[in-house]
């Protein structure tokens, strides 16, 4: 019984200590990007052809 709680606990922190952080930097990176390019497209300037063509 012992042997299974050291390996559940072993489980756990290898978890927390390699997967976790690489899931959290993961979700940054996607949240940066989306930001990114809601800012760009909320930023973004209209070139004259884009102008004509809606006219």
């Amino acid at each position: 019984m012992n042997a299974y709680l050291q390996h559940a606990l072993d489980l756990a922190i290898r978890g927390l200590l390699t997967e976790l952080p690489a899931q959290l930097i993961t979700a940054a990176v996607g949240t940066a990007a989306a930001a990114w390019i809601r800012a760009r497209k909320k930023h973004r300037v209209e070139s004259p052809a884009e102008i004509e063509s809606e006219r």
